[in-house]
């Protein structure tokens, strides 16, 4: 990824469920949004992923016991910008754009779904997954109405190519697995190419095992692992 995935700069809550809304116009349908409050209080913390990112459900959005994945994400006090100009939606994706593409594609119950928290926003009043003593079979809106789950079906990565499916490793694998994936891409000796790269991706996710610590991926075992990850 090019950027960090913390955003330091100080967008509002309105911009945010805006940005969403806009890019869902464009076509990148299964772009979701989850936010809460912090302990205090006094910040609207947002996360914004692609569904494609959610293929063991979407038990976390019920949940709220943190996202199971890496994401854009950040924390605002402010509901509109009073003291400047709203920033335009392209200076929010720039450079992300290959994280956008990953939600590209239809999905038309979570933005009619969606349409509420826009509605809502127009009323500075924005959608509350958690905070501090909030465990309500729903979500809310900060004005206490209640919001109901964010409907979702199953996510597949079928469709992402031997490029988009490393870059998915990269926000979806555990530390340990990215590190060795990292390894791998900048390994000096016998190289693997990007099709057999993405091969022992999608078998590690097949087989739910975060990627392949149990193998060696250099020199003399290298045929092993190109095999297994081509095992179907």
């Amino acid at each position: 990824m090019e950027e960090s995935d913390y955003i330091t700069t100080n967008y509002s809550a309105f911009e945010i469920v805006m940005y969403v809304h806009e890019l869902h116009i464009r076509g990148y349908e299964q772009l979701r949004l989850m936010a809460g409050m912090s302990p205090s209080g006094l910040y609207w913390r947002w996360f914004i992923y692609p569904k494609v990112f959610m293929i063991h459900g979407n038990h976390f959005e019920h949940n709220c016991e943190g996202v199971p994945f890496r994401c854009l994400r950040s924390s605002t006090s402010k509901d509109y910008p009073k003291d400047r100009e709203l920033i335009p939606v392209d200076d929010f994706v720039k450079g992300y754009e290959n994280y956008f593409d990953f939600a590209k594609g239809k999905d038309t119950e979570y933005i009619k779904w969606f349409e509420t928290i826009v509605n809502h926003a127009q009323d500075h009043d924005f959608p509350i997954a958690y905070e501090e003593y909030f465990s309500a079979e729903q979500w809310k809106f900060m004005s206490g109405e209640d919001l109901s789950y964010p409907p979702f079906e199953s996510a597949s990565t079928d469709g992402l190519s031997d490029e988009q499916i490393i870059e998915y490793a990269k926000y979806t694998f555990n530390y340990d697995s990215i590190k060795e994936l990292d390894d791998i891409l900048t390994y000096d000796g016998l190289k693997m190419n990007q099709h057999e790269i993405a091969d022992v991706i999608r078998q590690a996710i097949k087989e739910n095992k975060g990627l392949i610590s149990h193998l060696d991926v250099y020199d003399t075992n290298r045929l092993n692992l190109i095999a297994w990850g081509n095992n179907s």
